[in-house]
């Protein structure tokens, strides 16, 4: 029917062949195509029968009028004959597009089969797609000749694949018009809908295969589009008839693509995203007395924060700055609100009675805004941020306007969450680049500070740094008895088959080579070797070293390459000595196995008892490997301001501290029967009963002490090793026994507690010695209490 093409006022007269401009059009592959109302007349006489008797008479009543003019009964030649038959255009528009329409406008032109040219037209169509001359049909200004051809040459042999073949493509092939409104100035789109029903195809030569086009059978898309048409070229075809454009508004649409082309650009992300969202925005709601918001709502350690990056974005708070306080005042006071009310909010007049309701709507009236329209969006997790209309002119902004945004949304809630995580990304990065990987008990002094700093960049406010003030520490290490000397042994013994190896090469090679400088080599070797039998010190391993290096191996080196009788024998040298796993690094590789496999479970121990402990009250953990394992325990108010802190919370570690050392020498005792190097652990814990603070050092990656007297706490640490027991020069750390060192009486009631309630439990032996330390380089008065641990029935879970 041709109704079905589009409802239609009765369109103005306006003929005229125009085309499109020739540059673009030169380049597009060329179809024989004629003007001709043939196919109309044709398709007129086959629905007359299908159709209700009063449209088959004005069907009838169209046929005849055509048939009277000689001029339409064959193909039109001569373009001015149309402009001289308007009236019988008009008449065939007013036929295609019944009278009655809810449209005061259409959009439409008859053109010529395949070509950009048109030669009957409405006005409207014109006002958008024709230039101010009327001289020339506009093309998209975005579009490239590669496009349009693209589009062309699909719609072509979709018609002839169809008719030919019976194929239909699946390609949807069409012309979208960016259109400025003349009335606001705001960017419109257009569809062009291309109506084939008044064409005919005919075939002037023989059709190629189907198999031999570039048609995919299976997505039935053209492939490769040269190729299709080298195999099906287009001069194989003729057209006669005429098109129809009907020109859409898809303005909705296209909005809607916009932003979520915007959104797929998944690895970019840049300051101008929002402002190509608002402007999206802006085009959806086809309003240009408008100014578009969209604020992002982000937060830090679970509260929203202002952050200037965003705030520029918004209209409520275009004002506000993140480093004023009135200002975060305002902004949890209009966060509240938006949860108390969280459904999308037309004002269409905003006045001084409203402002009591919403005093964030001040700043935003002072300048002029009379009506204003506030969409939050929000997930499982909150707010995501507020989209916000505002216009100084009243009743613009209402629910009608709220409509044309709800398709908009669920695209918007995610450019959203993409600023938040990207945010969160850079609070990350700075965190991971400034200061370390970090335990959540801290992170969120880390991130408020990070959050600080971000702002602070290219300002002359000072970098802030992490520290946490009137903390309790706790020190703990757990030390591999006589680890320096079982190395020692263990290089010795390397290093004694290492010249083994030499001296045995060295008689190998003089059974090939007559070198008297062989001998004097070998000579040496023995003295050295000789050397180290009963001693070795730590410096006889640089002796050594360099001997082999300096002396031995450029000599084999030089063999190697001069002498091919000896170069096996030389080359089996290198290859055990260059073979990290072979007899030269045995009794280390014994050593450092053992070493590891207690460090090992000594952290695995800690680790997993760690998150149990965590959960009794936040606090901070710290651990290093050297020959043994040490850790740091900072626990107080400041480190988890949310969590009340009592000093229960600090006898409750201190407790769990001494039954964690008893409990590991457990474990470590129980490897001894599997220890290749029989390795003993010793249990040391430092007390400290005043507070102190602590800083966060960039460079080192590490909390340390601030303040003189906490340093002193830091020296004594790093001395206690060495400490012995006062008169006596025994050392105060013994394998089975935890040593507790402190500074005054008082804090010895609390562990004797302590310590009586696991010897109770058999954790720990009867006994108790109380012992005095003999002075430190720098420190004197230190004193210790000492218990031994039961290690009899290995078990951990008393």
């Amino acid at each position: 029917m041709l109704d079905e093409i589009l409802p239609a006022v009765k369109p103005p007269k306006r003929s005229k062949m125009l085309t499109a401009e020739p540059l673009m059009t030169k380049v597009l592959p060329e179809i024989q195509s004629k003007i001709s109302f043939l196919p109309l007349l044709h398709y007129l006489k086959e629905k007359q029968a299908d159709v209700s008797e009063l449209k088959a008479n004005c069907y009838k009543f169209l046929i005849n009028k055509f048939e009277a003019e000689p001029d339409f009964s064959e193909e039109i030649g001569d373009y001015k004959m149309l402009e001289e038959h308007s009236d019988l255009l008009e008449l065939l528009s007013t036929m295609l597009f019944p009278l009655v329409s809810k449209s005061e406008k259409q959009t439409f032109a008859l053109a010529t089969p395949y070509q950009f040219q048109v030669f009957y037209y409405s006005d409207c169509f014109r006002e958008l797609f024709m230039d101010d001359e009327e001289k020339r049909l506009l093309l998209p200004y975005n579009m490239t000749a590669a496009e349009l051809k693209n589009i062309e040459c699909s719609m072509i042999y979709d018609h002839v694949l169809d008719k030919f073949y019976g194929v239909k493509l699946n390609e949807n092939p069409e012309l979208i018009y960016p259109v400025s409104d003349t009335k606001t100035g705001l960017k419109k789109y257009y569809r062009i809908r291309y109506d084939r029903r008044f064409i005919d195809v005919q075939l002037k030569g023989k059709l190629p295969a189907l198999k031999d086009c570039a048609v995919c059978m299976n997505t039935f898309r053209i492939l490769d589009l040269e190729k299709q048409l080298q195999t099906m070229p287009l001069d194989l075809f003729e057209t006669e008839g005429f098109a129809v454009w009907v020109a859409e508004d898809v303005t909705t649409t296209e909005a809607l693509e916009t932003i979520k082309r915007i959104l797929l650009r998944q690895n970019e992300y840049h300051n101008n995203i929002i402002q190509e969202l608002k402007d999206a925005v802006q085009v959806l709601v086809g309003l240009n007395d408008v100014e578009v918001g969209l604020m992002p709502f982000v937060k830090i350690n679970n509260q929203f924060i202002l952050e200037d990056e965003f705030i520029r974005d918004s209209i409520v708070g275009k004002e506000w700055r993140a480093d004023d306080s009135l200002s975060m005042e305002s902004f949890r006071g209009y966060t509240q609100f938006l949860n108390e009310y969280p459904a999308p909010m037309p004002v269409s007049f905003v006045n001084e009675q409203l402002l009591d309701f919403t005093p964030f709507l001040r700043k935003p009236f002072e300048r002029g805004i009379q009506s204003y329209l506030s969409y939050p969006m929000q997930n499982s997790d909150g707010l995501l941020g507020i989209l916000e209309l505002a216009s100084p002119t009243k009743n613009l902004l209402t629910h009608e306007v709220m409509i044309r945004l709800e398709p908009a949304i669920p695209f918007l809630s995610v450019a959203l969450i993409k600023s938040r995580d990207h945010f969160h990304d850079k609070i990350e990065k700075l965190i991971k680049e400034k200061f370390t990987a970090l335990q959540q008990s801290v992170e969120w002094k880390f991130a408020e500070v990070a959050w600080y700093n971000l702002r602070s960049t290219g300002t002359e406010r000072p970098a802030a740094n992490v520290s946490f003030e009137n903390v309790y520490p706790l020190y703990g290490a757990i030390d591999i008895r006589n680890s320096s000397v079982e190395r020692n042994n263990a290089i010795q013994k390397d290093l004694q088959e290492h010249l083994c190896l030499v001296e045995e090469t060295l008689d190998r090679v003089q059974l090939q080579v007559s070198l008297p400088l062989l001998e004097g080599l070998k000579f040496k070797t023995q003295h050295v070797k000789e050397s180290i039998r009963d001693t070795f010190m730590t410096e006889d391993e640089v002796r050594i070293n360099e001997f082999i290096e300096n002396e031995v191996q450029p000599v084999f080196t030089h063999l190697q390459k001069s002498q091919s009788q000896v170069k096996e024998v030389v080359d089996e040298y290198f290859k055990i000595e260059n073979d990290c796993k072979s007899i030269l690094y045995y009794y280390r590789q014994e050593y450092e196995q053992t070493l590891a496999t207690i460090n090992n479970t000594v952290i695995q121990y800690l680790e997993k008892e760690e998150e149990g402990i965590q959960k009794s009250y936040p606090h901070y953990f710290e651990r290093y490997v050297t020959d043994g394992v040490e850790y740091n325990i900072y626990i107080g108010q400041s480190i988890s301001p949310i969590h009340p802190f009592d000093l229960l919370y600090l006898k409750n570690i201190r407790l769990w501290q001494l039954k964690s050392m008893a409990e590991i020498a457990n474990l470590t005792n129980q490897l001894l029967p599997g220890m290749k190097v029989p390795l003993q652990t010793t249990q040391l814990i430092l007390v400290q009963s005043q507070c102190v603070s602590i800083i966060f050092r960039s460079d080192e990656r590490r909390f340390d002490m601030e303040g003189s007297y906490n340093v002193r706490y830091e020296i004594i640490k790093k001395r206690l090793d060495k400490a012995m027991v006062k008169d006596t020069g025994e050392r105060l750390t013994q394998p089975g026994k935890i040593a507790i060192v402190y500074y005054s009486q008082k804090e010895v009631q609390e562990y004797l507690e302590y310590i009586q309630f696991l010897q109770n439990k058999n954790i720990l032996k009867p006994g108790i010695e109380m012992l005095e330390l003999g002075d430190l380089q720098g420190i004197q008065g230190l004193k210790a209490m000492r218990v031994e641990i039961d290690l009899q029935s290995g078990s951990i879970n008393r």
